[in-house]
């Protein structure tokens, strides 16, 4: 099969004359500038109804609440991917062995003459990279699969995150595939350049556990018969997708600054330059050892936008709350449209009106129906009203760094914070779960009240995953060469990783002292870190 996309095989017909034949489409974004699509890449995002319901899903789910211009879609976020990544890929491609990137191209069926089809692979990643995210994005991602059930087991085996398999399993679609067809692009080559992370996690597992996981994916079989040097050439290509600093992480950081206005600014990330100073390297990118100042400036710029931004504790309020009024409103009988399209969208096979359904715009729609129906029960229907008008009575125990610290003491806060990390890194979801509702319930007994109790954990990690090349050429962790990025995991270490919310009309109601409740909390988190500490 001829997997060159459409466009670039028109384009190149005449390319011995000089003459290109493809027009642009160019597309105003506030951070980018102007991005360019080629017109038959305008004709078929049009056409495009997986990329198109991002339109309606939020790129930062309930950001808003705190940060009101935070009113992004995963919609643009996956177009400033795309012309990241088609900036990246022409910057580095050109530093392929010519041999080995023919073979590659080859092995995958993209057989053309000119790189410029392999970049166009890329770039519709970039494009299609999100296109699995739930509603609310993170706010529910993870949440989805435990409560309707869908029957691939790959969401139920650890080799990638809940939106990562929706995504997936929706590229592995006959409607997905007819779709990008219309451009000549071969949705099995795509499905593998745009989640290589997952389809390799599924070629071991299969080796060394359960081999019938990979027979639902085929890709599978495209990683075979590579050579050493084509397998390193297709990890450094597909680190530019999902990597360590890779299109997606630099466009939503700089959208994500730039709609919020926090931090440090999106000026402190010069892309131009780090673009600049991008080399493939054997299995990953690489950078130029001047580019160390501006791998700071992201550095810096992406641990002010977690910290003020995503883990902001009222953030992380609003977030919990609506896991909790989904997991009631879901159940409901008023919700099962919202359901059904739920879990078609998760098993790979959505019918467009599920595509419009699986969005922010209907489940804002449902939950206000179970609300104003009074369909919602006990703390839940507080939790919807809060959601709904942003009024609330819950308050955090503690917000910032010198409470948390005060509070718990420099040494327990630093020892249940790494804890907390570990886990997260090493667990995941599953035990943030276990873990909230675990701390919730010993402080329900501790108090002996059946209190409304909300605990959320915040997630960071430091590694950009960034290499640089220094002068004698020996490749270094940004984060080892860098005394300011290493400040960050001391900055981290100090600063919250769980909150606990009460609700402060409650307390009152039951006699109960906000200073009892912050001490109870106190011992339980210390019982909590000495167990560790023997352990």
């Amino acid at each position: 099969m001829d997997c060159r996309p459409l466009s670039f095989r028109v384009r190149f017909i005449n390319a011995d004359l000089g003459v290109v034949l493809v027009s642009w489409k160019e597309l105003r974004d506030p951070v980018h500038g102007w991005i360019r699509l080629s017109l038959d890449e305008a004709r078929f995002l049009d056409e495009d109804v997986y990329v198109q319901r991002l339109r309606r899903v939020l790129q930062d789910g309930l950001v808003h609440y705190v940060y009101p211009s935070a009113r992004g879609t995963r919609f643009e976020h996956s177009l400033g991917t795309m012309h990241l990544a088609s900036l990246m890929s022409e910057r580095v491609i050109g530093e392929a062995d010519g041999k080995t990137l023919r073979a590659l191209m080859d092995h995958l069926g993209i057989h053309d003459d000119n790189v410029r089809a392999l970049i166009e692979y890329i770039r519709m990643g970039g494009l299609h990279h999100d296109i699995g995210h739930p509603p609310l994005s993170h706010v529910l991602d993870g949440y989805l699969a435990p409560l309707v059930k869908p029957e691939p087991q790959l969401y139920f085996t650890g080799v990638g995150k809940e939106h990562e398999v929706a995504g997936f399993m929706l590229m592995g679609s006959g409607r997905f595939r007819d779709l990008v067809s219309m451009v000549g692009v071969d949705a099995g080559v795509l499905r593998l350049l745009t989640f290589y992370r997952l389809v390799k996690r599924v070629r071991l597992v299969s080796r060394y556990g359960n081999s019938a996981l990979s027979l639902g994916v085929p890709e599978v079989k495209l990683l075979e018969g590579l050579s050493d040097d084509e397998l390193m050439l297709l990890e450094s290509l597909v680190s530019i997708i999902s990597g360590g600093i890779d299109a997606d992480r630099l466009d939503y950081t700089l959208r994500d600054l730039y709609f919020t206005g926090a931090g440090s600014g999106s000026g402190a990330i010069d892309i131009a330059r780090l673009v600049n100073y991008l080399h493939l390297g054997k299995g990953m990118l690489v950078f130029d050892d001047k580019a160390k100042a501006f791998l700071e400036g992201y550095a810096l710029a992406r641990y002010n936008l977690y910290k003020w931004v995503y883990m902001h504790h009222k953030v992380l309020l609003f977030d919990e709350m609506m896991r909790e009024v989904f997991k009631q409103v879901v159940t409901l009988g008023i919700a099962s449209e919202l359901r059904e399209a739920a879990l078609r969208f998760l098993n790979g096979n959505p019918s467009e009106k599920d595509l419009d359904t699986y969005t922010d715009d209907q489940l804002n729609v449902t939950i206000g129906a179970a609300y104003h129906g009074e369909l919602l029960k006990d703390y839940v229907r507080e939790y919807a009203d809060s959601i709904m008008h942003r009024r609330t009575s819950m308050r955090a125990l503690w917000k910032r760094d010198e409470d948390y610290i005060t509070t718990l003491g420099l040494g327990n806060a630093i020892m249940l914070n790494r804890y907390i990390d570990e886990n997260l890194e090493g667990k995941g979801l599953g035990w943030a779960i276990e873990f909230r509702q675990s701390v919730a319930n010993e402080l329900r007994r501790a108090l002996n009240c059946d209190c409304r109790l909300l605990v959320s954990v915040a997630s960071f990690i430091n590694d950009i995953g960034a290499l640089i090349r220094n002068s004698d050429g020996n490749l270094m962790p940004i984060n080892e060469a860098s005394p300011l990025i290493k400040a960050i995991d001391n900055a981290w270490e100090q600063a919250p990783h769980i909150f606990i919310f009460v609700n402060s009309t409650e307390l009152k109601t039951k006699s109960i002292n906000p200073g009892k409740v912050k001490e109870e909390a106190v011992k339980v988190l210390t019982k909590l870190t000495l167990k560790i500490y023997n352990e």
